[in-house]
């Protein structure tokens, strides 16, 4: 009886520890790196970054459903992401020399969503970035 008891827990604890993942993975390098990400509002800033990165955003409830971001970067191209539900689809690529300044309304499929990832990935080794993200 210990036995099944066991195994039972052990089955519910590796549910509940790896069954309700968001499908998103951050697997990076990084030089001088510093991320902040608190409701809707997330920030990366890198020496030297290459990989994938997410930030979970979380809208007020009288969201109108936009993007407010700054992107800069020296050097490579970066990909800018929404996902939603393990699904991605691209907001914007950044490239070596580029700067950002700009709002961005969502499309309707977006419109019940109170929780939007940022989903930041490189083509390949990135230098000098600056990104700011808010979610209205």
């Amino acid at each position: 009886m210990k036995k099944i008891s066991f195994i039972l827990v052990m089955v519910l604890l590796t549910i509940s520890l790896f069954g309700c993942g968001n499908g998103y993975v951050n697997k990076y390098t990084a030089k001088m790196m510093k991320t902040s990400c608190f409701d809707d509002e997330a920030s990366m800033e890198f020496s030297a970054f290459e990989g994938i990165y997410h930030f979970k955003l979380k809208g007020k409830n009288d969201s109108d459903h936009t993007v407010e971001y700054e992107a800069s970067l020296a050097e490579g191209e970066m990909n800018v992401y929404i996902g939603v539900d393990g699904e991605k689809e691209l907001l914007r690529t950044v490239k070596g020399g580029e700067a950002y300044d700009e709002t961005i309304t969502l499309d309707d499929k977006y419109d019940n969503e109170k929780t939007i990832y940022v989903i930041l990935e490189t083509t390949g080794k990135c230098v000098d970035g600056d990104f700011e993200f808010e979610y209205n």
